[in-house]
């Protein structure tokens, strides 16, 4: 008798167990910091298979930047969330979360080290936080489209994440501390607000 293909074996966490490995994951991070956390040893405390979880995560990366994920989201940080229906009430959305106190940023301090010594790293960290942010700023902004407040041709809109993500990021960089969230109100408010609502010019 032929013998099932291995796909077919395979069973799909439930979300219950998906978040049970994620949180044991995020526990292992806080404890050794990300350098010295392994399959082998997220697999051995939250007792499962390394199998089990390269099944659901093809690596390392995935799997930590996935936790992190899920700690933010368990925390309130989930731009697809926001919808006030109002592009400034959006707008102020994004911002308040952006300068939320990470109630997880102890945990999840030795990532941003490690970025900067691994490209592969940085790669996931696009691929499972910040493609998926800008995705939901995009979202957000056709929803504005589509209410008439922003112009559809209107070329900020290609540019919203930059000029609303950059400051955060390089105020961090520049001067060592986060952004205060009075000075993304008036980024908001001043630059990104009246670009994307500014009338098309005319000839």
């Amino acid at each position: 008798m032929a013998e099932a293909p291995v796909a077919s074996r395979r069973r799909k966490l439930t979300p219950e167990r998906e978040r049970e490995l994620l949180r044991v994951t995020a526990e292992l991070v806080g404890e050794v910091g990300y350098d010295q956390v392994t399959m082998a040893a997220v697999a051995q405390r939250a007792k499962c298979s390394t199998a089990t979880l390269y099944r659901q995560w093809e690596s390392k990366p995935q799997l930590v930047i996935s936790a992190w994920k899920a700690s933010g989201r368990e925390h309130g940080r989930d731009l697809s969330q926001i919808d006030t229906g109002s592009l400034r009430g959006d707008l102020m959305g994004v911002v308040r979360q952006l300068v939320a106190e990470d109630a997880d940023k102890d945990t999840f301090a030795s990532i941003p080290p490690a970025i900067m010594q691994d490209e592969g790293l940085m790669e996931v960290v696009r691929e499972i936080l910040v493609y998926p942010a800008v995705r939901d700023l995009a979202r957000l902004l056709e929803r504005a489209v589509d209410r008439g407040e922003i112009a559809a041709g209107n070329p900020v809109i290609g540019l919203a994440d930059q000029i609303l993500l950059g400051p955060w990021v390089a105020h961090g960089i520049l001067y060592g501390t986060p952004a205060a969230q009075e000075l993304m109100e008036t980024i908001v408010d001043t630059v990104l607000l009246p670009a994307l609502t500014a009338q098309p010019a005319t000839v």
